[in-house]
């Protein structure tokens, strides 16, 4: 038979008591207690009758020490955050190449980014858009071979006529001899201005304009010399 926890016999009703309604925390003595009390209060001629409300009662138990698990796992990720979080503002003032295809153009600087390419190349495209995906400029560079490949642009379009300072993006495509496209990861390198974390996690943004969370970082370079 199935009792409350007052220890009252209760054959009317089979569900147990709210086990969070008698103790917000269920410790090990606690669960003793009710463990001695079920027992006590058991039909001598039906004496398996409260199994399950035994059982019901541990896997509350397990369930707080999970609760209190949970709570220490979030505290420790919120540490670790937090170091990461310090780390990533020392990168300021540091040279750094990011995964990222964003070129700001400031409208007199000549800029350009970098990728690498998996393998060589015959044939290899550099295509500058602008923010609304339009291409301004389309650079042939011909065949390359794997590796780092530097793409300068001097902020003009395929007329030779400048174009408006802004951010604009570098897309670089190529080709193997037998016309298949090759990998391409792009890069872009520049000096970190700042460290934002309005997005919930660390993100550089460069003297370029470009951005990227710090988990897209290639390479950290030494703070340049004054």
């Amino acid at each position: 038979m199935a009792i409350n926890v007052n220890g009252a016999n209760s054959t009317n009703d089979p569900t147990p008591a709210s086990p969070a309604a008698t103790k917000a925390s269920m410790d090990r003595d606690a669960f003793l207690k009710l463990l001695v009390a079920q027992i006590s209060h058991q039909d001598p001629l039906k004496p398996m009758e409260g199994t399950e409300y035994v059982t019901q009662l541990s896997q509350f138990s397990a369930l707080e020490q999970a609760i209190q698990q949970t709570s220490k796992l979030d505290l420790l990720s919120n540490q670790l955050t937090g170091i990461s979080s310090n780390e990533a503002t020392s990168l300021v003032g540091k040279t750094v190449s990011i995964r990222s295809a964003a070129i700001a153009f400031d409208g007199v600087t000549a800029t350009g980014g970098s990728v690498t390419l998996a393998e060589p190349s015959t044939k290899t495209t550099a295509i500058i858009r602008d923010s609304n995906g339009k291409a301004v400029r389309t650079i042939e560079l011909g065949p390359r071979p794997a590796g780092a490949l530097g793409v300068q642009w001097d902020g003009k379009d395929d007329q030779g006529n400048p174009v408006p300072k802004g951010a604009y993006t570098l897309d670089v495509k190529a080709q193997d001899g037998a016309g298949a496209p090759i990998d391409v990861k792009q890069e872009v390198t520049g000096l970190v201005t700042s460290v934002s974390f309005e997005k919930g996690y660390p993100e550089v943004k460069l003297d370029s304009g470009a951005t990227a969370p710090v988990s897209d970082l290639v390479s950290v370079g030494t703070t340049p010399a004054k």
